[in-house]
């Protein structure tokens, strides 16, 4: 199957059948009755962003666990992107989950799909060919109507931006449908939850402290234990010597454009990473990806500073796609080409706007070089 950026035409849905007082979970399974069941029989595909991370991957699992065992349809996860991160790898080897790849789905096999942590207008989600999108389960930002393309038909949109994880979001369909948790499911949703939450320290609702605590009790906390001290590889330290040496603080502003990075979920890592450091109300952590051909950026944010979003569109001031909420953001910028010259242009309007959203220089002068580190 190959993956789809442009957008498709909805689905074929009559959501008015479905009571709108109904349950998030009955209107969910409504939907899937009126949609499901004709020649393609009762097949679901469950989708997420590019590069799943913990709340992606726990979500999915807990979608497919609801719709197999619960609501009687036959439901796959597919993604596309390698997972890099090695907290993000050891979740999905030591629950053993079997996520299936774009190149290994055969369109005609689903009625219709499910997508999970994100939504079909956001520039890193792509779409499958011929499958039509019923649900859509996600916390962050809308792109908003500056998006290129319409927003897609989709008969059940359950989108929560005051919610700090969308595991928190699939939990309480699992609680409504009154099953109880199975170990490794359990265990899924919690990292999704503890890592998009950071244990309850930012973006938390009172579903997600409801979420984290009632799938701890159920989760297998050896194996949660294993996924948050994975091994890391030798490639990780050098890149992390690397941002050490090129990260400069700007009072408030911790700031590392890295050049050209091994994965886009390094720049997360070191976001999550530089955000720690006395002193530091935001951060902004960029890099390269050459099997990409993008530039990818985190920013993150404490609790007091404020929400990333609006940060970002700022640094990005019109560049690449972005998504968001709370405290986190994350964006992608295509690049022409991979030389030197292309991602140090790219880097020096980013250190520029990010510097004049600080104060520290005005759009098109040159930015101070900040405080190295140490």
């Amino acid at each position: 199957m190959t993956p789809d950026p442009i957008q498709r035409p909805g689905p074929n849905v009559d959501a008015s059948a479905v009571s709108p007082a109904a349950s998030p979970v009955a209107r969910f399974r409504g939907i899937l009755e009126s949609s499901g069941g004709g020649a393609r029989g009762r097949r679901l595909l469950v989708l997420t962003h590019h590069g799943p991370d913990p709340d992606a991957i726990g979500a999915c699992e807990g979608i497919r666990f609801l719709c197999s065992e619960v609501l009687g349809f036959e439901a796959r996860v597919a993604t596309v992107g390698r997972i890099h991160r090695a907290e993000n790898l050891a979740m999905v080897r030591a629950l053993d989950l079997d996520f299936a790849t774009y190149g290994e789905i055969d369109a005609g096999e689903f009625f219709g799909s499910v997508l999970v942590d994100t939504q079909p207008e956001f520039g890193h989600t792509f779409l499958p060919r011929d499958i039509p999108v019923l649900a859509v389960f996600d916390h962050h930002v809308p792109p908003g109507d500056t998006a290129e393309v319409p927003p897609l038909e989709v008969a059940h949109r359950d989108v929560r931006l005051n919610t700090g994880a969308t595991s928190s979001i699939v939990y309480e369909y699992l609680r409504d449908s009154g099953v109880e948790l199975p170990e490794r499911v359990a265990t899924a949703l919690f990292c999704g939850v503890r890592y998009d939450t950071a244990d309850l320290s930012r973006n938390a609702s009172a579903l997600d402290e409801e979420a984290y605590h009632a799938t701890f009790r159920c989760a297998d906390r050896s194996l949660v234990t294993a996924i948050d001290h994975p091994p890391l590889p030798p490639v990780y330290y050098s890149e992390l010597s690397r941002a050490l040496t090129v990260a400069r603080q700007h009072e408030a502003l911790a700031l590392a454009l890295l050049g050209e990075i091994s994965h886009p979920e390094f720049a997360a890592e070191m976001a999550d990473f530089f955000l720690r450091m006395k002193g530091c109300s935001w951060v902004v952590v960029g890099g390269a990806v050459a099997a990409e051909r993008e530039y990818v950026l985190s920013l993150r944010t404490d609790r007091h500073f404020g929400n990333a979003y609006p940060l970002m569109a700022r640094v990005l001031d019109g560049a690449g796609t972005f998504g968001g909420h709370g405290h986190i953001a994350g964006a992608r910028i295509p690049l022409e080409d991979m030389g030197e010259s292309m991602i140090s242009s790219v880097e020096r309007r980013l250190r520029r706007n990010a510097l004049a959203v600080s104060g520290k220089s005005e759009a098109g002068e040159l930015p101070s070089e900040g405080r190295p580190l140490g």
